[in-house]
């Protein structure tokens, strides 16, 4: 059992870099205190990057380091995670019509398509807090660990209000603690269903790319360090590919970077799991900037069209194109290949 850990509270205190108060502490689990008020990790993980590890802190100042509990204080009780029951989610499926990032599914797909996503996903509105949406956490034995709540505007941007259902309970007095241990947004999904899973960053673009394409089951890790083991496990016998959103390097890399070393590690450790390339090789500088994720780049290229033809067999696919815009989409999301093996693209147009 490992002596230090990070909070699993995620209560957020000062970050030394950034100066916000964005920074999730590291606890010793015997003594149950921080190690330090600037050993943590930021949950700004581009536009920050820090992450100061406690090996890293008592190297730095000529403390010996032990990675592990004693024997004894192994058999300390662990803490139990918390739940929410069904009236908490049932609480929130009202209320739709102040709901800014259900209207803006509705101002870009068909009624029917975003009342299905909606409920399969449980999506839920905050009227508590400023009608955020809820997205719920719920996993393959239909346990409800947890319903974050984000505040769009009305174009579907994402604002910096975060909180969670259980944070304004234990505001409330309605509840005195909650140990939140998270899964992926969207796990129910994957019972009885063996289609491919698809793992995003945000919760928002597990959705957009639900309605898009619906052969993958589209999971959120919830941010980029939300892709860990405790997660991961469930999946392991599952067919997994990576969408990491873009971003300029941070002090850990770029998401890309990130999600490929931890799509290497899962590879060792028997997952079938890859990760896509496609925002990485199309995106242009400015998409980069933006941070953009796999679903602002299909619903931004839904009206490309083609200019120039390289071969007969390019010729046909882009004529077929012209008819189908999303024939692109298609070809680019799910690597479609021509009968000579070559992968079929449009990136050959002058």
């Amino acid at each position: 059992m490992h002596k230090y850990t990070l909070h699993k509270k995620s209560t957020k205190h000062a970050c030394p870099n950034c100066n916000k108060k964005t920074m999730v502490l590291y606890i010793d689990v015997e003594s149950s205190e921080y190690v330090s008020l600037i050993v943590g990790r930021c949950d700004r993980e581009i536009n920050c990057g820090y992450h100061y590890t406690p090996k890293s802190y008592f190297t730095d100042n000529n403390i010996e380091y032990k990675i592990h509990v004693q024997y004894a204080a192994q058999s300390v009780k662990q803490e139990q995670i918390s739940l929410h029951n069904e009236k908490d989610l049932l609480a929130t499926i009202k209320y739709h019509s102040e709901n800014n990032f259900i209207s803006f599914l509705l101002s870009k797909f068909d009624i029917q398509k975003v009342e299905k996503i909606v409920d399969q996903y449980k999506i839920g509105t905050a009227n508590y807090w400023h009608f955020g949406t809820v997205f719920w956490q719920i996993d393959t034995k239909k346990l409800i660990r947890g319903g974050k709540i984000i505040i769009y505007s009305k174009s579907g941007k994402r604002t910096k209000y975060i909180n969670w259902v259980h944070s304004i309970k234990i505001k409330w007095d309605e509840i005195t603690d909650f140990n939140l241990s998270q899964c992926f947004f969207g796990e129910h999904l994957i019972n009885g269903n063996n289609n491919v899973i698809a793992i995003v960053e945000s919760e928002k673009t597990a959705c957009v790319m639900s309605l898009l394409f619906e052969k993958y089951i589209w999971l959120a890790a919830g941010s980029l360090n939300g892709l860990n083991e405790t997660k991961m496990e469930i999946l392991k016998n599952r067919k997994i590919i990576l969408y990491p959103d873009l971003g300029i390097n941070g002090l850990n890399g770029s998401p890309f970077s990130i999600w490929k070393s931890k799509c290497e590690y899962y590879k060792k450790k028997g997952f079938d799991i890859a990760i896509s390339d496609l925002l990485e090789i199309k995106a242009t500088p400015k998409d980069r900037e933006k941070g953009y994720d796999i679903a602002d780049y299909f619903l931004e290229n839904l009206n490309y069209k083609p200019k120039t033809i390289i071969s007969n067999q390019q010729k046909t696919i882009n004529k077929l194109y012209l008819k189908n815009e999303n024939l692109k989409l298609l070809i680019d999301l799910f690597d479609l290949r021509d009968s000579n093996g070559n992968t079929i693209t449009l990136s050959r147009i002058e």
